[in-house]
């Protein structure tokens, strides 16, 4: 596949010409890999971390650590600066080319705590700084906090719209909560607003995790400012959306805002819509769709892509007959999303007892669905019972959780179960490296990765008894793969990690994210029990 794939999908294949139907329909964009040939803009990221009193100690600390793994996933011709904020703001580090990323790291562990929570101070600074950034990248702001913004601009609409003008032109916030103190609501709004990521990091132990997780989010990216139009013609009309993001519905026009388009991706929302089969069954169409970004794998060129809908109709339709079990299961997600986040403001209102109740009537609609994916839906169940438990043991902590679980739940059940036409496999493909995985030999691994995955491989084991040097481009090229692996269900392991390679594995914090074995017969044996328990569940 070597360009997006745009589709609009109703419930049933086919509506009775005669009745109304209230269905759901799902938008999907489906994006190919990278290009091996093409090199990715350069990111230019600001860190914005709260040092007040109660970031002291383990939170801060493991903040740093994070920060400073960052760093050093990023190339030699990508931008950091890092702000700190608690009463007062402070310019840690200036935007700057990573041409010395030990000096940068110094910096950022000279950062102590202070006393109070400054928020908009250090965000604003950062705001600033990219605004001022004349170099074409992609602009991005992660801020942290572990606490309520009492200082400066405390007001969520005006924090909202802050966020909201500059992802307009191009400046992404990320935000990050850390512990129970933060609110949940207001980060996810800031995040939403400004087209970026909200986390929860429970303990010191996750910071690594999420940064981990949003680099590899940042350096996969594949278009910018992605905007969906849809235009809704006589004998359709719009109901609701169920996918949380930024929408604005007008004169039977509706406008989705999802912010970022990364490579080898699927990006589902899902509407609800009434269709009057009377009116409708003799339009022409009954939706004109349009989406258009910035692809930046053509020097950020504006493109647009047009598709128009209209399912079939006939007379007397039995609509089970006809049920597109995709649809369905996508359904089945984002209405689960829905209620995760109304469940994680009911908790924070410390009103438990509906908001378990919410959670317990979820997982009674999708226990009643099993028959469309019984493994998936099984996970989605455990993540649902996992809350429960949650809601009962520390409501505190509970609403964060939910919220972050519930922004995350599109991304963790993608699975591209077929390829180009080919079924994924259980087979094993071993890939041996050698000399050195750097700028220029990593679009001819990215380029063999993506015609194993193509014929069918999820479960890749590399040998680097040979590589004796990997730089950060090398490192970038290894998170893309895992993704590429992880959005298929499938497993990397590491094998044979050795002399200096090792050394950088270890300072970069890879040893903590990828799975690492002695040998090549080890990694197969893990992989071989990997899959017999997964048979087994």
């Amino acid at each position: 596949m070597n360009s997006i794939k745009f589709e609009i999908q109703p419930e049933y294949e086919v509506l009775d010409a005669k009745e109304k139907s209230l269905i759901h329909t799902l938008i999907s964009l489906e994006t190919p890999p990278i290009a091996e040939d093409k090199e990715r803009l350069p990111i230019a990221v600001v860190i914005v971390i709260d040092k007040s009193k109660s970031m002291y100690g383990e939170k801060l600390n493991s903040v740093i650590e994070a920060s400073s793994s960052l760093i050093n996933w990023l190339t030699r011709k990508d931008y950091v600066g890092v702000v700190a904020y608690d009463t007062n703001v402070e310019i840690i580090q200036p935007l700057t080319s990573l041409t010395d990323k030990h000096s940068i790291i110094k910096r950022i562990q000279s950062i102590t705590a202070g006393s109070s929570t400054n928020l908009s101070g250090g965000w604003l600074q950062a705001l600033k700084m990219l605004r001022e950034h004349e170099e074409k990248s992609i602009k991005r702001i992660l801020l942290l906090t572990d606490g309520m913004a009492n200082t400066g601009i405390v007001n969520p609409a005006e924090l909202k719209k802050i966020a909201k003008e500059h992802s307009k032109i191009g400046i992404i916030t990320t935000t990050m909560g850390v512990g129970k103190d933060f609110s949940e609501s207001l980060l996810k709004d800031i995040a939403m607003e400004g087209l970026g990521k909200f986390y929860f990091i429970e303990g010191p132990e996750d910071s690594s995790e999420i940064f981990f997780k949003e680099f590899g989010n940042i350096a996969s990216l594949y278009g910018q400012s992605l905007e969906i139009k849809l235009n809704f013609f006589s004998g359709i009309q719009f109901k609701e959306i169920l996918s949380e993001v930024p929408c604005e519905y007008k004169d039977n026009v509706l406008i989705i805002r999802p912010g970022d388009l990364r490579s080898d991706d699927v990006r589902n929302f899902i509407i609800i819509t009434e269709i009057d089969g009377s009116l409708a069954s003799k339009q022409e169409k009954l939706i004109s769709a349009e989406v258009s970004f910035y692809n930046i794998q053509k020097n950020s060129e504006y493109q647009k892509i047009q598709v128009e809908f209209k399912p079939k109709f006939g007379l007397n339709v039995n609509l089970d007959k006809y049920e597109n079990k995709k649809v369905k299961l996508e359904s089945l997600i984002a209405a689960s999303s829905k209620a995760m986040i109304e469940a994680s403001r009911l908790s924070s209102e410390q009103d438990l007892s509906s908001a378990k109740d919410l959670i317990v009537r979820t997982e009674k609609r999708i226990e009643e669905n099993l028959h469309l994916d019984p493994e998936l839906l099984k996970r989605l169940l455990d993540r649902l019972k996992d809350i429960q438990r949650n809601l009962e043991e520390n409501i505190v902590m509970a609403s964060k959780k939910i919220m972050a679980g519930a922004l995350d739940l599109s991304d963790s059940f993608i699975f591209k179960e077929k390829i180009s036409g080919k079924t994924a496999h259980n087979k094993i493909y071993e890939i041996y490296l050698e000399g050195q995985l750097d700028l220029y030999k990593c679009p001819e691994l990215k380029s063999k990765i993506k015609n194993i995955i193509e014929d069918g491989y999820r479960y890749l084991i590399f040998d680097m008894s040979n590589l004796n040097y990997i730089d950060s481009s090398g490192i970038g090229t290894l998170i893309q793969i895992s993704n590429w692996i992880k959005n298929r269900n499938g497993l990397i392991v590491f094998t044979n990690i050795q002399g200096n390679v090792e050394k950088i594995f270890e300072l970069t914090k890879l040893n903590e994210f990828f799975i690492i074995k002695d040998s090549l017969a080890m990694g197969r044996i893990f992989i071989q029990e990997f899959l017999q328990q997964k048979e087994t569940q």
